[in-house]
């Protein structure tokens, strides 16, 4: 068990080569730890399935939609002495967890080559379909002309089910609802206890090179990805939670695609909001995820994300709520409007974290007097405990324990407040009524 009551601060600086080498080389062990837990047998699917995704697919995919994040991780796998398939596998943790692949034949290596070069795609031609609600109407943009009836429930076949962790419950926070008129924006990370444990779980502060004209970032993740929640020098802001959808599916290996991890990181690395969201929408995926983008411009978004559709709430200085919440589940109004797309969440605290959540916020950001410690007080709830808004560990018994990547027992890992105004982090290790705060200010 981990005796360290922070997790670990990494400064990294110089072109994404260089400074994955550092964060590589800094985190060395943690890393190793991680790669040995996911290769386990049952943890992210059979190895030669996993394998084949990352060469064909992930690979090719961050080439093209991110060659610069790919030679960072070149540069993470460098310096923690692992091959880069292996940092690629950390960094598509989320993706191989959210479904289920069948064991294949090994093939000869001639047909397993991986795309050298691939050729650039204009961006003007991607497909985007969105899904608007907005602050003061919830009439959903159908994205599909086909209406089909509305239904109470859609079932879900039981090959698609994927059992994941309820992992994260998040807040944007505009000026209006503060008493120092500023942005937050807020998570209780909720995942496997073993990253309290094994102290897996590293803050990334990056300063790029300037040649690259990107902002500084601090981040945090799992030693050895790239980003997971952050924050970046030009007041952008991004948390996301787990989502789960009954389009969710293995990727087509003929396909370049890169881990979903690639749209957090590709939102941060941008000074202007508008140009964030484009790389959010124009850079495919095969599952669903919650992304919570907002900027220090009183701005802020729910973004439902599915490999077809983004679903979208906003949030801005004039809406009647000056904050926006999220857990688990598809709750915007347009996805709730249509019945193509099912959510298959199996049910569990993320039909009522979000309003624990809000119960804490609501009547400070009423009287416009939210400060930083209302927000982590209210982050401390227990309602539902263990499985709480601050979720504890409790051991599980063998019938109750499952497979994966997230057997054992699970916890908030880490509750974070990143103010967007002032450029600062308030952070802690595990649960936020027991962790010891520490504050960071990004220049």
């Amino acid at each position: 068990m981990s005796v360290h009551q922070f997790y670990q601060h990494v400064v990294v600086h110089g072109l994404p080569y260089d400074r994955g080498f550092s964060y590589g080389e800094q985190t060395k062990e943690k890393i190793q730890r991680n790669v040995t837990y996911y290769k386990q047998p049952g943890k992210l699917g059979p190895c030669s399935s996993i394998s084949r995704v990352i060469n064909n697919c992930y690979i090719p995919g961050l080439q093209r939609y991110w060659p610069s994040g790919w030679e960072e991780m070149r540069g993470v796998a460098a310096g923690a002495g692992v091959t880069v398939e292996d940092i690629v596998m950390l960094n598509a943790r989320y993706d191989l967890s959210h479904v289920k692949f069948e064991a294949v034949p090994e093939t000869p290596a001639a047909e397993e080559s991986i795309v050298e070069a691939i050729p650039e795609i204009s961006q003007e031609a991607t497909t985007v379909e969105v899904a608007v609600e907005d602050s003061k109407a919830t009439e959903a943009t159908e994205p599909s002309s086909e209406k089909k009836p509305a239904t109470e429930e859609k079932p879900v076949d039981e090959k698609v089910q994927v059992e994941v962790a309820e992992e994260c419950t998040s807040a944007i926070i505009l000026a209006p609802a503060t008493r120092d008129r500023v942005v937050f924006t807020a998570q209780n990370w909720d995942m496997s206890h073993r990253l309290v444990t094994d102290d897996a779980i590293i803050y990334l502060e990056i300063h790029p090179d300037p040649s690259e004209n990107i902002p500084s970032m601090f981040l945090v993740t799992e030693a050895g990805q790239l980003g997971r929640s952050g924050c970046n020098g030009a007041g952008l802001g991004l948390t996301a939670n787990s989502l789960q959808s009954d389009i969710d599916q293995a990727p087509d290996l003929s396909v370049p695609i890169p881990p979903s991890g690639a749209l957090r990181r590709l939102f941060l690395e941008q000074s202007n909001y508008s140009v964030g969201l484009k790389c959010i929408a124009r850079t495919p995926r095969h599952v669903s995820c919650n992304i919570m983008v907002s900027s220090a411009d009183d701005i802020g978004m729910c973004l439902e994300v599915t490999p077809r559709t983004i679903f979208r709430s906003v949030i801005s200085s004039t809406s009647e709520k000056p904050y926006l919440l999220h857990s688990n589940h598809f709750q915007t109004g347009p996805f709730l409007a249509q019945t193509q797309i099912a959510d298959t969440y199996l049910g569990g605290s993320s039909w009522y974290r979000g309003e624990r959540l809000e119960a804490g916020l609501r009547k400070q950001a009423q009287k416009e007097n939210l400060i930083e410690q209302d927000i982590v007080t209210a982050f401390q709830d227990h309602a539902g405990y263990p499985h709480s808004l601050c979720e504890h560990a409790v051991e599980q018994s063998s019938k109750q324990e499952s497979s994966g990547p997230y057997s054992g027992p699970t916890s908030t890992v880490c509750c974070v407040v990143y103010n967007l105004s002032k450029r600062t982090v308030r952070v802690c290790k595990g649960c936020p009524c027991e962790g010891i705060f520490q504050d960071f200010e990004l220049r």
